[in-house]
């Protein structure tokens, strides 16, 4: 009899126009983590998680650990992991998440020196970090200036957290001992970078697999594979993804009709964009859009669950 596979459930998050970090901060992420949600899950940024209070256990792929507060957790892209709080209680955490991409093209185009950024992007997507802050003082205050600096933000706050992110790369380098002298490793996630951004900025238009094979420079077979090894869906999931995270969005912010907004999101038809909004969310785009009581944690997040192994 084969072996069951593990369910996963990928959480595309998007960051808002003209910020760096997508930060969801407040006694709000007080919760029974894990009381409703077993399954583990990815997402499309780096995640750091700072816990406060509570007890239970953070599941990092194949290792887990047990948390409590002032536990932090660093989680890169597409890396299965899920916390659960002890049975009756709740934790608080709070949640930070960034393109990394983004950040090591800023550090590339202000370096002095030729920056190899996908071996370095190689090496921070190589495994997920938990610890206590004490044992990792200098990235811990990194992480909490970061932490501050979306809550309060004050005057120059993106400038002053595009510095932050940057401390946070280079020390997060280090902790994983990357040496410019060490021999540069591939990175299958660097080799489909090309096709989500080309995802991101063609969601709204007819997107073949081919075309997002093109981008990357090598064959729709090879494309396809990696693209799976790297994020446990299909390349047409992801693109599904996006256009319903897009359509939440329309729904809250506009008065489109339905069929104006699936065509805006890239559906050719309303009955198709239905079923995927219903895969994701559990409800049509009309219910979704009248139950006001998931706007404030829907709409960060839209989930689609794949039956994949991971390694």
């Amino acid at each position: 009899m084969a072996k069951k596979r593990p369910k996963l459930e990928f959480r595309y998050y998007e960051i808002e126009p003209n910020e760096q970090v997508l930060a969801l901060l407040g006694e709000d992420w007080r919760r029974a983590y894990g009381n409703d949600i077993t399954n583990l899950h990815f997402h499309n940024y780096m995640e750091i998680g700072i816990c406060y209070d509570g007890h239970g256990e953070s599941r990092l792929c194949d290792s887990i650990q047990p948390f409590e507060g002032g536990c932090i957790t660093i989680v890169p892209p597409n890396y299965p992991h899920n916390n659960t709080a002890d049975s009756g209680t709740t934790a608080w955490w709070e949640w930070l998440y960034f393109d990394v991409d983004s950040v090591l093209q800023d550090m590339k185009e202000l370096s002095f020196s030729k920056l190899d950024t996908d071996y370095m992007q190689s090496a921070l997507y190589a495994s997920a970090l938990f610890f206590r802050q004490e044992e990792h003082r200098k990235i811990s205050n990194i992480i909490l200036k970061i932490r501050d600096e979306c809550d309060k933000k004050a005057y120059m706050y993106r400038e002053n957290l595009k510095g932050l992110l940057q401390s946070f790369v280079v020390e997060l380098l280090r902790i994983h001992n990357v040496q410019e002298a060490m021999p540069r490793k591939s990175s299958r996630n660097f080799q489909i970078a090309p096709a989500l951004s080309y995802a991101k900025e063609h969601y709204n238009e007819e997107i073949k697999i081919q075309d997002l094979a093109e981008v990357c420079g090598i064959s729709e077979t090879h494309f396809r594979r990696i693209f799976q090894e790297c994020m446990n869906m299909a390349p047409n999931e992801y693109i599904n993804v996006i256009r319903i995270q897009k359509a939440s969005r329309l729904l809250l912010k506009s008065f489109a009709t339905m069929e104006e907004i699936a065509y805006q999101v890239g559906y050719g038809d309303v009955s198709t964009f239905t079923r995927n909004f219903k895969k994701m969310f559990g409800m049509t785009p009309y219910q979704w859009k009248r139950s006001p009581e998931n706007y404030s944690r829907q709409m960060l997040e839209a989930k689609v669950s794949v039956l994949r192994g991971w390694k």
